[in-house]
């Protein structure tokens, strides 16, 4: 299993799901009496969670220990820490999972990895942990492929990384590395990072496969998820040679997907269908999608009334309501890029090309005065939080120093 992200959610109602899920698949590999368990990296979302996030996983791992069931995991893209400071490494401290890289650097610069023998099965298992962009690359092309490749007996190698061959996602082609970066002849490859389930074979490569998210790393998996994809882990036979291998989903939660299209569209128009889409269903502990994009003609987006949506859903008893606008313009306002010589000077152009589309009462926030009046806002809002300086204090020091640039008295009733 791959791409848990323990520690992802932030709503209290799906940092519950994402516990369940994660239990419940562990639970099956517990009744299954697996013999080992591949987890390839993000099995937290960053290295150090929160402490809620710690105890669960802790007291879920030493389960899995009791059982005398081994877990093999390296770091992912999320967890990584280059000076061994993550929670993974906690937990391999105290025995309940084994990192399985084990890297030494040879005199002609390239790098050698050992493996690691599960001990039940005589299984050798070698891997190299996800990296952040562009760093993956630059240790597998220093790999020791030979020593790798030659080595004999069954080899399972884990990674967490994209495969340009077998890409299924878009936004995420930057990161893909060419399969031949991966060392040859492997049994199994068991690969992390891509969110979806993809098993394929290739010509010195047989049996690459990612999982996929165990449910979700980012807000597109919970957009997936409504849409029908499928959130497990793959169970894997095998004796000398993979005899089968399984996907096994887990069920998550309930979902509604609300779409919308704006393009060419007033904001009031947009706001109806809205209104009308959410009458037609019935958002009861159901975690609902809102997806809104497209250009609009008039209106501005924040005239698009997302919170009272939000409202009306909730009080209908939504589990969860989950917006995403990041793809709505309107032809009325839109950010105008500007340029110039140096950081000043293209502050004031910013300010200048884009103020010149608003429509205010206030004249001081128009023209010149408003252009100046933005500048020294901006000035305040990113300064720098001082050396021992509370967060309270902080936060307190930027408002007042804002109030005041806009003339606002906040001791007035």
């Amino acid at each position: 299993m791959s791409d848990i992200h323990l520690g992802f959610q932030k709503h209290e109602a799906l940092q519950k799901i994402e516990q369940e899920v994660f239990e419940r698949a562990m639970d099956q590999c517990i009744s299954c009496k697996v013999d080992f368990i591949l987890i390839p990296g993000d099995l937290f979302h960053v290295n150090i969670p929160e402490m809620r996030v710690q105890k669960f996983a802790f007291a879920k791992f030493r389960q899995i220990y009791d059982a005398s069931i081994p877990v093999y995991v390296v770091y992912g893209s999320h967890d990584f820490s280059p000076v061994s400071n993550s929670v993974i490494d906690l937990l391999a401290e105290v025995g309940y999972i084994t990192k399985v890289t084990k890297a030494t650097s040879l005199d002609d610069g390239r790098i050698k990895l050992d493996f690691l023998v599960d001990e039940k099965t005589g299984v050798k298992i070698a891997g190299l942990s996800g990296l952040k962009v562009g760093k993956d690359r630059e240790y597998y092309e220093k790999l020791d492929r030979e020593s790798l490749e030659a080595e004999s007996g069954f080899k399972i190698f884990l990674f967490h990384g994209g495969i340009s061959e077998m890409k299924t996602e878009s936004g995420m082609d930057g990161e893909n590395m060419p399969l031949s970066l991966l060392p040859r002849n492997f049994d199994y490859y068991a690969g992390g990072h891509m969110h979806k389930f993809n098993s394929q074979n290739f010509d010195g490569y047989p049996r690459i496969v990612y999982p996929g998210a165990l449910f979700a790393g980012y807000h597109s998996d919970l957009e997936d998820n409504a849409k029908g994809q499928k959130r497990g882990f793959v169970l894997v036979e095998f004796e000398d040679k993979i005899k089968n291998v399984e996907f096994v989903e887990i069920q998550n939660t309930h979902y509604k997907i609300i779409e919308v299209n704006a393009e060419n569209r007033m904001a009031e128009s947009v706001n109806k269908e809205l209104q009308d889409k959410i009458r037609e269903i019935d958002p009861a502990q159901q975690v609902v999608i809102i997806k809104v994009q497209g250009e609009m003609t008039k209106g501005k987006t924040a005239d698009v009334d997302i919170s009272a949506i939000r409202d009306e859903l909730n009080q209908k008893g939504a589990l969860v309501v989950n917006i995403n606008k990041n793809q709505l313009t309107s032809k009325e306002y839109c950010i105008t890029e500007a340029k110039g010589a140096n950081k000043e000077e293209i502050e004031n152009n910013v300010f200048t090309e884009n103020i010149g589309q608003l429509r205010f009462e206030q004249k001081n926030l128009l023209g010149e005065s408003g252009v100046q009046l933005a500048k020294k806002l901006l000035a305040g809002l990113i300064q720098q939080k001082l050396e021992n300086e509370k967060t309270a204090d902080y936060n307190a020091r930027i408002k007042e120093n804002a109030f005041g640039v806009l003339g606002i008295d906040t001791d007035a009733s």
